[in-house]
């Protein structure tokens, strides 16, 4: 697989390399004729600041493993489109290297298909479960998500500490669980990621359940379960969460949770209406879940 990809990284850089003039990176034509029909591996070497041998390698498909710092000085050197940067640190290994940048550019427009989902409470996540974005459904579906401190509003982070996000799952250890084994399939995707480490520490430091869980290594992605939930506005629901992959951002999903009843349906159409209406708009004066009905 590791040949294949340095074949095609090989290949995509002596094609886009061909496309460019020297006029169009600021470069002399050079006056006479030129053997090549765009670019010199020379010139992309000097524009990139890495060595020409090194560079030639590259273009040859050799196993030379180049940073995300390096690409991103090639990508610049070829005026690379965003999408084409995207493919570049793709092929080069590196595919995450450019999604903050996109998923920025992209954030107006899935906040506006997040909100467009209500009364279906929706969260983009990414594979350290901290919520990128969520309409109000989602942020009241339990109680308030923003009384919660931002660098705390991570829904695994949540489940295994937070009261309410504990009282508010019917059945928690099952819960954790299919978390903590969602968690150890996108690990497996990222494992030498240095965000893991971090996260991972502060996990095993504040509950003992994660500890557990996690050392017992099971791997689902568990789809389409019914999940309990205690809501502190509108009682007790019954929904399925459906996952997507989000384009903008490979390494992020969208979790839209579908009501599973005809009774949660109306219960979430009551919740996205008290929030329209202003009748939710922050926690609950009960600060701890009580058994809804």
């Amino acid at each position: 697989m590791a040949d294949v990809r340095s074949r095609e990284l090989g290949a995509y850089l002596r094609a886009r390399r061909d496309r460019l003039a020297p006029a169009d990176v600021g470069l002399p034509g050079g006056g006479g004729r030129r053997r090549v029909k765009g670019l010199r591996r020379e010139e992309v070497a000097v524009l990139a600041n890495v060595g020409s041998t090194w560079y030639t390698w590259l273009e040859q498909g050799r196993d030379v493993r180049p940073s995300a710092e390096v690409l991103a000085a090639i990508a610049d050197a070829l005026r690379l489109s965003s999408d084409e940067r995207r493919h570049l640190f793709l092929l080069g290994g590196h595919p995450d290297a450019e999604t903050p940048s996109s998923w920025e550019r992209a954030r107006g427009q899935v906040q506006a298909l997040l909100d467009s989902l209500s009364p279906h409470p929706a969260v983009v996540m990414n594979p350290w479960f901290e919520a990128l974005a969520y309409n109000a459904p989602f942020r009241f579906m339990i109680d308030d998500l923003e009384a919660v401190p931002a660098a705390d509003r991570n829904c695994a982070y949540l489940h295994f500490t937070h009261p309410d996000w504990i009282a508010g799952h019917s059945d928690h250890e099952q819960e954790c669980a299919a978390i903590v084994a969602k968690m150890r399939a996108y690990y497996g995707e990222s494992v030498t990621d240095p965000a893991w480490e971090p996260f991972l520490r502060r996990l095993r430091e504040e509950s003992p359940l994660f500890v557990r869980l996690w050392d017992q290594a099971d791997v689902a992605t568990d789809p389409g379960r019914v999940k309990g939930i205690r809501s502190l506005h509108v009682g007790s629901l019954s929904v399925r969460a459906i996952t997507m992959q989000l384009e903008e951002h490979p390494r992020a999903r969208v979790v839209v949770y579908q009501p599973a009843d005809h009774t949660t349906r109306e219960r979430l159409e009551e919740l996205a209406h008290r929030i329209a209406r202003g009748a939710i708009d922050g926690p609950a004066n009960v600060r701890r879940l009580r058994p809804a009905t």
